[in-house]
């Protein structure tokens, strides 16, 4: 009969390892999910400055962009930054959001992409 009782024992710690490794595995998939997410945002920016004939965006299309980032990342804040250099245009994206790192503590993220616009 003890032999059963430390056999159960022994297949409970391995069950609550495996729940363990699964809780990780979730939140890291949410946490790749808002990169993905991020990256795609900062995408869409740099088409739609180009689309725009490589222009700076009026404040309604720049506000409209921020409220999409939002909606997809609860804790994204998105700035866009021109700069020309010896005739080169250039635009920074830069996204910062908040992530759950493995001891559930929210760690600030940051994503910058340059992009040239000529």
């Amino acid at each position: 009969m003890i032999e059963v009782l430390v056999a159960l024992l022994i297949l409970l710690i391995g069950l609550l390892g495996v729940v363990g490794m699964q809780y990780l595995s979730l939140k890291q998939v949410n946490n790749t999910h808002l990169r993905s997410q991020v990256a795609m945002h900062a995408q869409t920016m740099v088409e739609r400055i180009r689309a725009n004939g490589n222009a700076a965006l009026s404040n309604d299309e720049l506000n409209a962009w921020k409220t999409e980032l939002i909606q997809d990342v609860p804790t994204a804040d998105g700035k866009v930054k021109f700069a020309v250099n010896d005739g080169v245009g250039t635009v920074a994206i830069t996204i910062t959001w908040d992530e759950r790192q493995l001891s559930n503590d929210v760690e600030q993220k940051s994503m910058t992409v340059t992009a040239r616009v000529d």
